[in-house]
């Protein structure tokens, strides 16, 4: 009879110890999940990753933190979206793509690729580079200049001010035609997290 007591207390315990998980991410490559999972840990907040579908991972942390994680992770960007390159950009889903398309596909991948490099820049969450290729006449007198412009959300506590200049070099020298006036870079800065 004691026997039996004392394994349904300790069952007891033990499910009473047992903290509720919820799923932060979903999803991720693994990159993405080490990233969030060391955000969240050097905050002080446990977590896990565990296998997801198809070769992905699925963030877990305490229920009782989830709001915090979810705030925390925002506030730094994480997990990044995903980006295509112009590889992806430039897959072919039909037999024949118009000049146009070509184009569009050709900038939007031109841009992609120039927002991820910004984006590795210490400090900064996001980078969303805007590309102008205007369609030239090359007979005509007055010829259209191509332009960029960047957007840059950096953590409150980063100043990358000073980079500008190297943004702007970047830019002018992965874009074939384009004048470093002609880059216009704008840095938004987080508000620093609530005490």
């Amino acid at each position: 009879m004691k026997l039996g007591r004392c394994l349904l207390i300790s069952a007891v315990l033990l499910v009473a110890g047992c903290k509720k998980e919820a799923t932060l991410h979903s999803g991720l490559e693994e990159q993405q999940a080490n990233l969030v999972m060391a955000a969240l840990l050097d905050s002080g907040v446990d977590c896990r990753k565990e296998p997801g579908e198809e070769g992905t991972w699925n963030v877990l942390c305490d229920e009782e933190k989830f709001a915090d994680a979810v705030n925390l992770l925002e506030s730094r960007g994480l997990p990044r979206r995903a980006r295509q390159g112009i590889g992806e950009v430039f897959k072919k889903t039909g037999m024949i793509s118009s000049p146009s398309e070509e184009r569009i596909r050709f900038m939007d991948a031109l841009a992609q690729d120039i927002a991820r490099t910004i984006s590795m820049i210490e400090g900064v969450i996001d980078a969303r580079v805007h590309v102008v290729l205007p369609e030239n006449d090359p007979f005509a007198r007055n010829v259209l200049p191509s332009s960029a412009a960047v957007a840059i959300r950096t953590r409150w506590d980063t100043d990358i001010s000073d980079l500008v200049p190297s943004v702007k070099g970047l830019v002018k020298n992965a874009i074939e035609g384009l004048s470093y006036e002609k880059i216009q870079v704008t840095i938004f800065r987080d508000a620093p997290p609530a005490k």
